[in-house]
């Protein structure tokens, strides 16, 4: 990987984050500015990693920051996914940093409160955490799916099944009716049967929870945790990347916290890129992501591997 802008420091950070980006400068940029513009300390990094973008984001990603002592931008030669891309950023800011807390984030987050590092403190000596997410705001002003229970065996395997009758349709050309019936039918259960919909949840997105999976668009990694996993797990493109850590953790006994009182905005993209407006060989692409993925997590939890 190319990596431009690089200044090593040897003493420990307070927080790093690690931001992705592929083709999402404007996201980036202001991901970027909203953590200048909220964070309540001056002992901090920023590592964007860029995905092998297909435009220019890099380039400008690379030009904004040139006056940013705080932020380094690093260049992967590949696409590497989700998992793969966000440990390269993991990688080199334990390597440079040693920072005490890692927020790892995606470039279409903003941070909205003033008082992270304070709040971070304070739950740290509380509950010694490994893993924290906070409560995420989506732009139609709903909870984001997080936290929850991680899923069981059978239904992985449900899942599993699932995905391979989607991959049959979808090679058989039908997938544009049979994702219109999906969206349909999750429209119904959302504004009809008020499923899926966080305030009708006994909201329990407002409360504080322990030992609970946290969505991956904005994860908080304790220096404790990486003494026992590295980042994600890299047998993984996309998906299922928050449950099979959870497990990771598990297996040492370590904490996860879910805390209200911090807050994020996750602008959250998929209004604009439904899975309906898809080509077909993006939407074959998707569903082998998510079945490989899912076999990862179904071994893991069959076996623990």
């Amino acid at each position: 990987m190319d990596i431009s802008e690089i200044c090593i420091y040897e003493e420990s950070m307070k927080i790093a984050f690690v931001i992705l980006n592929y083709n999402t400068f404007q996201e980036t940029k202001e991901c970027i500015l909203s953590i200048e513009n909220k964070i309540d300390t001056q002992d901090y990094r920023i590592i964007i990693v860029d995905n092998q973008s297909k435009d220019d984001s890099a380039d400008k990603i690379e030009k904004f920051i040139q006056q940013r002592e705080k932020a380094v931008l690093i260049r992967n030669s590949e696409n590497l996914g989700f998992a793969k891309g966000n440990n390269a950023g993991i990688a080199y800011a334990n390597k440079n940093f040693k920072p005490e807390y890692m927020v790892v984030l995606n470039s279409d987050t903003e941070l909205m409160q003033d008082n992270l590092v304070e709040t971070l403190d304070k739950e740290y000596k509380k509950s010694g955490f490994a893993l924290l997410g906070p409560l995420i705001l989506t732009a139609d002003g709903r909870c984001d799916n997080s936290p929850h229970f991680p899923p069981t065996i059978d239904h992985v395997r449900k899942e599993l099944k699932t995905f391979e009758k989607e991959e049959r349709i979808i090679r058989q050309g039908l997938y544009r009716p049979y994702c219109g019936i999906r969206f349909f039918k999750k429209l119904i259960q959302e504004k009809v049967l008020k499923r899926d919909v966080p305030a009708h949840r006994n909201m329990k997105f407002y409360q504080y929870q322990k030992q609970v999976v946290l969505q991956g668009c904005f994860i908080v990694f304790s220096e404790k945790a990486f003494n026992y996993v590295e980042g994600f797990d890299d047998r993984t493109f996309l998906y299922y990347e928050e449950p099979i850590l959870y497990l990771n953790l598990m297996k040492h006994d370590l904490v996860t916290v879910y805390d209200p009182e911090i807050v994020i905005y996750h602008k959250d993209g998929r209004s604009t890129n439904t899975v309906a407006q898809k080509g077909r060989d993006k939407l074959i692409f998707i569903n082998k992501c998510y079945q490989e993925s899912a076999k990862v997590l179904l071994k893991k939890l069959e076996s623990g591997r």
